[in-house]
């Protein structure tokens, strides 16, 4: 259970320390600047940029993922996702301050893609399946849980930091270090990732050790249901 609840943790850590502050992060990165322009640019420029980071990056995420999660796979879609989210964030934190906005705007539109073409699709996908009927709700609650601590970190202790020694001239000058620390939790997510189970293309009960009568077996209510309860314990708390 801790495995599928690290992931989820570690995945809310960025995804909402960015995705709630859409708005700063834009202004941050230099695509509106409210310093600079007039009321109606300023706003315009911001719905924009939300428009671009939503419909040009979480959007397909999705969509890819629902095309392709029954025959890429949950760990590998999920494995992929947060390796490239450690690169993206690695290129946006060390050379933040020599790529231009528009650039730094592209790489921000790719990070929303591969959040929801990997981890913010299938961490609540995997623990909904890979876990016994028995325990399988209040699995999935606890790792959800994990998730909305992991919200509480990046929104709360780590995205405030990017004001640290702020001035006038430059509100945000720990932006880059923000973004590296993001980027060392998304390389823990690839740690946590491989040693979640594959669910792909697999029945509940497969999944949990029910299904017994397919494998000639005498069924949950049958001989052998003490030892299984056993071992799924021991699988869920190990």
């Amino acid at each position: 259970m801790y495995r599928t609840a690290l992931s989820w943790c570690f995945l809310d850590i960025a995804y909402y320390g960015l995705s709630l502050n859409n708005a700063a992060i834009l202004e941050t990165i230099g695509y509106s600047t409210k310093n600079t322009q007039a009321t109606y640019q300023y706003l315009y420029n911001t719905a924009i940029g939300n428009l671009i980071i939503v419909l040009a990056g979480a959007v397909p995420g999705y969509w890819v993922t629902v095309a392709t999660v029954d025959t890429l796979g949950r760990k590998p879609i999920q494995l992929m996702g947060f390796f490239i989210l450690t690169i993206l964030f690695i290129v946006m934190g060390f050379a933040y301050n020599n790529i231009s906005a528009n650039g730094l705007l592209a790489i921000y539109v790719l990070a929303q893609f591969f959040f929801n073409f990997g981890p913010n699709s299938t961490t609540f996908i995997v623990p909904g399946e890979c876990f016994p009927t028995r325990y399988r709700s209040t699995s999935h609650g606890i790792s959800a849980a994990a998730g909305k601590i992991g919200s509480i970190i990046g929104q709360g202790a780590i995205a405030p930091l990017r004001t640290r020694g702020g001035t006038a001239a430059n509100p945000s000058p720990w932006m880059d270090h923000v973004l590296e620390i993001y980027a060392l939790f998304m390389l823990l997510g690839c740690f946590s990732t491989l040693l979640i189970k594959e669910t792909k293309r697999k029945t509940l009960e497969e999944l949990s050790g029910d299904d017994d009568y397919a494998a000639g077996g005498q069924g949950i209510n049958g001989a052998g249901s003490g030892e299984k309860r056993s071992a799924w314990r021991a699988a869920l708390f190990e």
